[in-house]
């Protein structure tokens, strides 16, 4: 078996389902915060795997770097407009749970690619 970005992010999406039910039982709110964090990791990963497929497998280095430097402005610019929103800031501490979920879905995947 071959590691998989499609698999590892399938992995990520059960960990913040469950990071953020945990979450709930345990502290009630916030828990949508974990979900934000995980929707943001998701969405990073999901466009890094976009863009290694432009400059890698198509060749297009310059389209690459274009995309890699917007996503970086996208993501900073939501942040921002996140945590700095009055009407709904999510709880950084459940948001960086969140967002923690990558290392746990990298590691299952690697872990299940050494056992096959």
């Amino acid at each position: 078996m071959q590691p998989s970005v499609e698999r590892i992010q399938r992995r990520l999406v059960v960990i913040t389902l469950i990071a953020a039910a945990l979450w709930a039982l345990a502290f009630g709110a916030g828990w949508s915060g974990v979900l934000v964090g995980g929707a943001v990791i998701l969405a990073s990963v999901w466009l890094f795997a976009r863009i290694f497929t432009a400059a890698i497998v198509t060749g297009r280095r310059t389209l690459a770097t274009g995309l890699t430097f917007v996503k970086l402005a996208v993501f900073l610019a939501l942040g921002w407009l996140a945590f700095s929103a009055p009407a709904w800031a999510p709880d950084p501490m459940a948001f960086a749970v969140g967002v923690s979920g990558l290392p746990l879905a990298a590691l299952w995947e690697a872990l299940e690619v050494r056992r096959n």
